[in-house]
């Protein structure tokens, strides 16, 4: 009964801090990079044409949008942007939710003991990376539940053969490939799962299967398919963005892996790991062999984006539970108390829990602030007059969304030091931006020592107040770190609108 209190109260837990707060950066459509590709690729298959032909990531995930999108577009009214964002996030957000009691019963099954289970259960539902991606409307957090599902059915497979079993560890497998290419190592699990010819060739061929049916277009329209699985193969091999940050199995296991888990759970999942090859190996050679193919396959490339590592956040709780469990086991015997056992795991798993869940629950508190670019937004578009000129020097991801004004937009050009305007005409507004993630927030000097000759400061919003240890995804233009909150406001750049003296 403990046990199933423990994780109930985990599932819940986990639940709270994906729902909230799913509308975080609404209406502003790049809160989230990469979202207006899923969701533009998912509304785009509702016009009548299934085919994507986008294959940066494999489909699943852009008809399983589109589905959820006309059903709620059937029973409310007409969505936009944001309403589309809310039905993804929330699907997502549940997914990250069952994958809690998926790796629970993984690690049961791993284990055989419950009390492993929940306490896996609970690291995975505080884990700050799980808890962040979570929140989005993307690809990853569906990979890391289908990956962790096949897996735990490959395990069970190979205790109880049967090949119902194994089939549906391979439909988990392939529909997760179907997510995210680097699910692809699931194939190899089955090779060290001490299973019969027989049994692998169900396994292969469910797999195979559920790939094509989440990825039609993977064989129907194979040219196109191929030419973007062979771009986005080149794009991990090289750099995100300029300044290097090593390649993936050097950056994963010194930054996306520690602050993805936090650092405490990390270091329990590293001694956890040699455990379970010593107590557990012939049960989790599966989960071995996946982790080290998958870490093997991302981690030959410079891009290294945290949520890359996402799959093994959830193996990496499961070793991290069995190390808090065998401190407390032994120790507890001593202790002259009832349930000493359980009593010292709650203490032990407490302390380690304490930085992730203060990390996941700061998290939240900040996305549920109002973006800095929305704010801006809604400051500056009333000043606004049709006959006025400005000029924005935001990249993509940090460009105000003022599309209900009407202004002049002006680009400029660094190298000549001009807005392209007769007789060196300057904008009446100019918009700037500053954080820490460097690499999104661009503003070239030349702009800067302009604005301080010949503007004034009318507006601004401040995201962070100083950069006090935050810990950014470098390549990803995410304005929100997942760690080091104490000088951070709110999620975006700060903001700095002018006007012209």
């Amino acid at each position: 009964m403990r046990p199933r209190l423990g994780l109930a109260g985990a599932v819940l837990l986990g639940a709270a801090l994906r729902l909230y707060p799913i509308w975080f950066g609404l209406p502003y459509a790049q809160a989230r990079p990469d979202e207006t590709a899923s969701l533009g690729r998912a509304v785009a298959i509702l016009a009548g044409d299934t085919n994507p032909h986008f294959f940066h990531w494999p489909s699943l995930t852009l008809y399983l949008f589109a589905g959820l999108i006309t059903v709620a577009g059937a029973v409310t009214a007409p969505l936009d942007f944001s309403g589309y964002a809310l039905i993804a996030r929330t699907s997502v957000a549940l997914a990250g939710t069952v994958t809690i009691l998926v790796l629970a019963r993984l690690t049961w099954r791993v284990t055989a003991d419950a009390g492993t289970a929940t306490v896996a259960a609970l690291l995975l539902a505080i884990a700050p990376l799980h808890v962040r991606e979570s929140h989005f409307a993307m690809t990853d957090v569906l990979m890391t539940l289908f990956a962790t599902a096949a897996l735990g059915l490959l395990v069970e497979a190979a205790e109880t053969p049967s090949l119902k079993t194994l089939a549906l560890a391979g439909l988990a497998g392939g529909l997760a490939t179907s997510t995210k290419y680097s699910a692809a190592p699931l194939l190899l699990s089955v090779f060290v799962a001490d299973l019969r010819t027989r049994a692998i060739a169900v396994y292969i061929t469910a797999f195979a299967f559920a790939f094509t049916a989440g990825t039609p277009y993977s064989l129907l329209d194979f040219q196109t398919f191929r030419t973007d699985f062979i771009f986005i193969s080149q794009h991990l091999a090289s750099e995100h963005v300029a300044g290097s940050l090593g390649r993936g199995w050097t950056s994963h296991l010194v930054r996306s892996l520690p602050y993805g888990m936090g650092i405490p759970a990390f270091i329990a999942a590293v001694a956890g790991g040699l455990l379970v090859l010593t107590r557990h190996r012939r049960r989790a050679m599966p989960i071995v062999v996946f982790a080290l193919a998958f870490l093997l396959a991302i981690g030959s490339g410079r891009t290294v984006f945290f949520r890359y590592i996402l799959p093994l956040i959830p193996l990496a709780c499961l070793a991290a539970a069995v190390a808090l469990r065998s401190i407390a086991g032994p120790w507890g015997r001593f202790l002259p108390v009832r349930y000493a056992s359980v009593t010292l795991t709650s203490v032990i798993v407490a302390l380690v829990a304490g930085v992730p869940l203060a990390n996941s629950v700061r998290m939240d508190v900040l996305l549920g602030r109002t973006d800095s670019r929305v704010l801006a937004s809604e400051w500056l578009v009333p000043q606004l007059r049709p006959e006025q000129t400005l000029h924005d020097a935001g990249g993509d991801y940090t460009r105000l969304d003022l599309g209900r004004a009407q202004f002049h937009d002006w680009p400029y050009d660094p190298s000549a030091r001009s807005f392209g305007a007769p007789a060196g005409a300057l904008p009446d507004w100019i918009v700037l931006y500053d954080s820490p993630l460097t690499e999104y927030a661009k503003v070239p000097e030349s702009l800067r020592d302009l604005v301080a000759q010949r503007y004034r400061l009318v507006h601004e919003v401040r995201a962070m107040r100083a950069d006090e240890g935050a810990v950014f995804d470098r390549q990803d233009a995410f304005f929100l770190p997942i760690a080091g909150f104490s000088g951070v406001e709110r999620p975006g750049p700060n903001v700095a609108i002018y006007f012209r003296r």
